[in-house]
């Protein structure tokens, strides 16, 4: 074993030891053959030495060389170039885009703490800016040609934190950087291994490792691109960092996890479970909520998670609900209230049948009773 400079490492050194960071995380385990990326990472944390192994027999040298080869391989994207350039899937992005705006499903789970028509028209004028650069055009392109679901994930993700920012009253500048960091926090993606955001299992922690890769590789991307901010390039490295240290790439922790990356993290996250995945179905609405629930101060700051769910709505008006009292509502008033706590009608007793005259029920008023799911009809 012997210990080397980070400025004298080089593509292929095996790390005879563990790199810890300074709040004591593993980042680079044991056995780890380097990349350029793993040596990058190394800087950007600032370790001056690490532990190599003083040397390999034959036979594991040849196992390095072809670590080494599927480590290279398996980053880079032979028709990334030709995917750029394919002018249909550019011209479909940016209609997707177009599309999105003016119908936006998601807002009709959001309570939007001001004007719709002028929120709809400043989230319009930021996605045409981005769609009319011809490098942001290439790389929604990219992601069409990459996974359409993964597209349509970005866009929900740039709503959600574009709402977010919004209610933050973010000026018109820092909103743009915002939803240009949302939009493609998760490009990395599009630079993995073919169709391995399309895998319709549980990955091995093998492929976990590649996976978590995205945002390094996303950072790069967007850094090559003169038209990205930096802040919004930060949200692609950044935006799988938790508030206690249990994310990555870096471990960051706290108020130092830059804002805009715990926006986009919270919106990642709820558009992530509260839709269907090539592995898995979504999870419920109120699974969603209780997830960032409970993942305040320990996932995200608990201010921002309480700031995104004041404008969360899980049943919308005109919903039928099924009540904890047998109860069959329609949702009837949701603005300024509790997330489950809206202005219900009932229309059917517990006893199955038809009310006589359908009446309104304050479930704020009567916490003994909440909504248990979506009625049948």
């Amino acid at each position: 074993m012997r210990i080397v400079g980070v400025s004298e490492l080089k593509i292929g050194d095996l790390l005879e030891k563990s790199v810890q960071g300074n709040n004591g995380v593993v980042m680079l385990e044991a056995g780890t053959i380097l990349t350029e990326q793993y040596i990058n990472r190394l800087r950007t944390l600032r370790v001056k030495h690490v532990h190599l192994s003083d040397s390999v027999i034959a036979e594991e040298a040849e196992l390095v060389k072809k670590k080494r080869s599927l480590v290279v391989d398996s980053w880079v994207r032979q028709d990334i170039n030709e995917m750029k350039n394919n002018e249909a899937s550019r011209k479909e992005a940016i209609g997707l885009v177009t599309e999105f705006i003016d119908r936006s499903l998601l807002l009709d789970h959001i309570i939007l703490p001001f004007p719709e028509a002028t929120f709809r028209q400043q989230f319009r004028d930021i996605l045409m800016e981005i769609t009319s650069q011809p490098a942001l055009a290439e790389e929604l392109g990219v992601m069409i040609l990459t996974d359409r679901m993964l597209f349509e994930h970005a866009l929900n993700v740039t709503l959600c934190s574009s709402i977010m920012g919004t209610a933050k009253n973010y000026d018109s500048a820092k909103l743009y950087e915002l939803s240009v960091g949302a939009l493609f926090c998760d490009i990395g993606m599009t630079r993995l291994p073919t169709d391995f955001t399309k895998v319709n299992r549980d990955l091995k922690e093998s492929e976990l490792n590649i996976l978590r890769q995205h945002t390094n590789e996303g950072y790069r991307v967007l850094k090559g691109i003169k038209e990205i901010p930096i802040a919004s390039a930060q949200c692609a490295l950044l935006h799988h960092e938790r508030y206690r240290g249990s994310g990555y790439p870096l471990g960051m922790t706290k108020d130092n996890i830059p804002e805009f990356a715990q926006i986009v993290g919270i919106a990642d996250v709820y558009n992530a479970i509260g839709s269907p995945r090539h592995h898995r179905n979504a999870y419920g609405p109120g699974e969603a909520i209780e997830y960032l629930f409970a993942s305040g101060n320990y996932e995200f700051e608990k201010g921002l998670i309480e700031d995104f769910l004041k404008h969360v709505i899980i049943y919308p008006v005109s919903t039928l609900v099924r009540l904890s009292s047998g109860q069959l509502a329609r949702v009837m008033e949701t603005a300024g209230r509790p997330i489950q706590r809206p202005i219900v009608q009932i229309y059917c007793d517990a006893d199955g049948l038809a009310t006589e005259i359908p009446y309104l029920l304050d479930l704020q008023q009567h916490m003994n009773i909440v909504i248990v799911g979506k009625a049948d009809k």
